[in-house]
C-alpha cells in the first residue's frame, strides 16, 4: 500500500517521514488528540464537509482550535490528497487523515515545537481492502467483548479521538477469542453501542434500527445509510438494542468510512438472520455504488487480492 509520500505539518507540506510529533506533545503525555478520517472514491474525497464538520464538532467539544477554519483545512487537506496521488495504484483509493493535537506541555516548552500551539497533520494512505473485502460475501463475525463503552458521563463517545486504549483493549479480548472478528462494544447496561470503528445496525420487520444517539460516534457512512434507505422507501429509527435484537433480526450491517457497508451473519458465534448476506444489504451496496460511481465490492475484492 502506497499514496503516503506528503503529509501537511504545521502549516507546510513535508515529505511524510518529516511530519512528527515530539515527546512533550500532549498527544503523547495525555493523548489529547483529535482525529477524522475520510475516503475517497475515484480519488475524490467522499462527502469531505461532512467530515470536516464533524472534525470541528469534536474540536469544539473539547475546547481545542486548531488555528486554521474548516475552510482552510480543507483546502491543505485537497493539495495533500493531489501531491499522493500519482502514487496510488490504478483504480484504487485513499484514506485521509487529519490529526489535531493541543501542543506542547506547558512544563515542557523547550523541546520541539515549543509554545508553538496546537500540533496539525493531514496525510493519507491506501485503504486496506484486503482486511475486508472477503466479508462483503462472506460476512462479518462480531463479538462483544467484556470492556464497555465509555460513559457518556465520562466522555461523549460522539467525539471522535486518538485516545482509545480501551478500545484496544477490547479488540485484543476479541482477538484472543476469535481472530479476525470484529468487535462489538455493548454500553453499561447491556445496550448494544457501537463497533470500533464503525456503527453497527440491524434489520426487523423491514426497518433498519440503529442504536440511539449518544451510544457512539455519528458516523458519516451511517448519515449514508440513512440516505440511500429513504430513496429505497426503508424506515431508519433509533432504538434501545439488545443482543436479543440481534439473534432475532433479519439482517445486520456494519458501516464505516472505509468499507461503507458490511453484512454481518454472526455475533457471538451465533448466526444472524439466514446465515449470509441479505437482500437489503444487497440494495444498498449496490445504490452505494450507484451514487459513488465505483463498484465498491468489486474494487475492494480486486485490490484486496492484488494486496494479500
Amino acid at each position: 500500500m502506497s499514496a503516503s509520500a506528503w503529509a501537511y505539518s504545521n502549516g507546510e507540506i513535508v515529505p511524510l517521514e518529516e511530519a512528527r510529533y515530539w515527546p512533550n506533545d500532549l498527544a503523547i503525555i495525555y493523548g489529547e488528540i483529535v482525529y477524522e478520517a475520510t475516503r475517497t472514491f475515484g480519488g475524490q474525497p467522499f462527502k469531505p464537509k461532512e467530515h470536516i464538520d464533524r472534525l470541528y464538532r469534536s474540536l469544539d467539544y473539547c475546547r481545542l482550535d486548531p488555528g486554521l477554519t474548516s475552510e482552510e483545512l480543507t483546502e491543505v487537506t485537497l493539495e495533500v490528497v493531489e501531491r499522493n496521488s500519482p502514487d496510488l495504484p490504478d483504480g484504487s483509493d485513499t484514506w485521509i487523515f487529519h490529526n489535531i493535537t493541543r501542543g506542547s506541555h506547558p512544563q515542557f516548552p523547550g523541546v520541539g515545537r515549543g509554545d508553538a500551539g496546537p500540533s496539525v497533520l493531514v496525510w493519507t494512505h491506501e485503504l486496506g481492502f484486503k482486511y475486508w473485502y472477503r466479508a462483503y460475501e462472506e460476512g462479518a463475525h462480531c463479538v462483544t467483548p467484556s470492556i464497555r463503552q465509555v460513559n457518556i458521563s465520562t466522555q461523549d463517545p460522539r467525539m471522535k479521538t486518538r485516545s482509545r486504549m480501551f478500545l484496544a483493549l477490547a479488540e485484543q479480548e476479541v482477538n484472543a477469542l476469535a481472530p479476525g472478528a470484529f468487535t462489538l462494544l455493548l454500553d453499561t447496561e447491556g445496550r448494544i453501542a457501537e463497533a470500533t470503528g464503525a456503527n453497527f445496525m440491524v434489520v426487523s420487520d423491514g426497518a433498519i434500527l440503529t442504536p440511539r444517539t449518544g451510544t457512539g460516534l455519528a458516523g458519516v457512512s451511517l448519515s449514508t445509510v440513512r440516505d440511500l434507505s429513504l430513496d429505497l422507501s426503508v424506515e431508519v429509527r433509533e432504538a434501545d438494542l439488545t443482543l436479543y435484537d440481534v439473534f432475532t433480526a433479519d439482517e445486520a450491517f456494519l458501516s464505516s468510512t472505509p468499507y461503507c457497508l458490511l453484512p454481518v451473519t454472526r455475533v457471538n458465534g451465533t448466526q444472524v438472520g439466514a446465515g449470509h448476506p441479505g437482500d437489503l444489504f444487497a440494495r444498498l451496496i449496490d445504490a452505494w455504488s450507484e451514487t459513488v460511481g465505483v463498484n465498491i465490492v468489486e474494487q475492494a475484492r480486486r485490490l484486496g487480492e492484488a494486496t494479500e
